[in-house]
């Protein structure tokens, strides 16, 4: 098992302390984030922040195109219209309350985000029920014997974009305004969209081999409702790397 699959044992925060502020001035490049969180009051919170624009706090909110549709407990409902302390349905039964929703929107003519259209039944029965449009920086479960070789178990969370065929699951360049969104709860999570199990954002996806302290910094603000030191439990799903799930892929998953 790669450096890059072990899960942390324990719990993660990514808020910095007191010693671990950046250095000197912050040059990096900026993008506008919309975020929604559940305070320490329990209440749902919003606001919009600046953040550098860094291939990790990208791959935070571009799981999800808008319109996607999850359930919740009281049927279908679009990812645009939930808020932080709803509950949706997870794989294996149950559901997961949602404790903070981002999203980045791109205007027409700026430079575009690319997104995967996952045809109905491109996974057999694990889904989807329809065709689902999700981010670049989506991780679908897979649950297969073929998966235990690769992590010791039989789940494992894949990046998407290893399983792109040009037919049941396509990659596209939507035209006009488009917006992303990530959705995170207290713990990993496989999110139902169509029935097709889609990982919540934990931040063991980008600190498994870049932990450093201005990601520390960058997703303390990223994530405010951390700021009381809750943090994210410990993950419980490991993860494939993209040419692990191609290869499952060519096998048959």
């Amino acid at each position: 098992m790669s450096a890059y699959q072990r899960l942390p044992s324990t719990s993660f925060s990514p808020v910095p302390g007191t010693h671990d502020t950046i250095d000197g001035p912050d040059h990096r490049t900026l993008a506008s984030y919309d975020l929604s969180w559940v305070d320490t009051r329990g209440l749902a919170t919003w606001d919009r922040r600046a953040l550098p624009d860094t291939p990790e706090i990208e791959a935070s909110v571009s799981s999800f195109a808008r319109g996607a549709l999850l359930r919740g407990i009281r049927g279908p409902v679009p990812i645009e219209d939930l808020i932080p302390g709803d509950r949706v349905a997870v794989r294996g039964g149950g559901t997961a309350q949602i404790d903070w929703i981002g999203s980045r929107s791109y205007d027409a003519g700026a430079e575009r985000p690319m997104f995967f259209r996952v045809a109905a039944h491109a996974f057999g029965a694990s889904g989807p029920d329809h065709d689902v449009l999700l981010g670049a920086h989506a991780n679908i479960l897979i649950d297969s014997p073929r998966c235990h070789k690769l992590v010791g178990g039989l789940q494992a969370f894949a990046p998407i974009r290893a399983f792109e065929d040009g037919h049941s699951i396509t990659a596209i360049v939507p035209q006009g305004e488009v917006t992303v969104y990530g959705i995170a709860c207290s713990g990993q999570e496989a999110i139902l969209v169509g029935n097709l199990p889609v990982e919540s954002y934990h931040p063991a996806r980008a600190t498994g081999r870049n932990l450093t302290r201005t990601m520390l910094s960058d997703m303390g603000k990223l994530f405010p409702q951390t700021a009381s030191g809750a943090g994210f439990d410990a993950p419980r799903i490991p993860y494939l790397t993209v040419s692990e799930a191609q290869g499952l892929a060519m096998t048959g998953v």
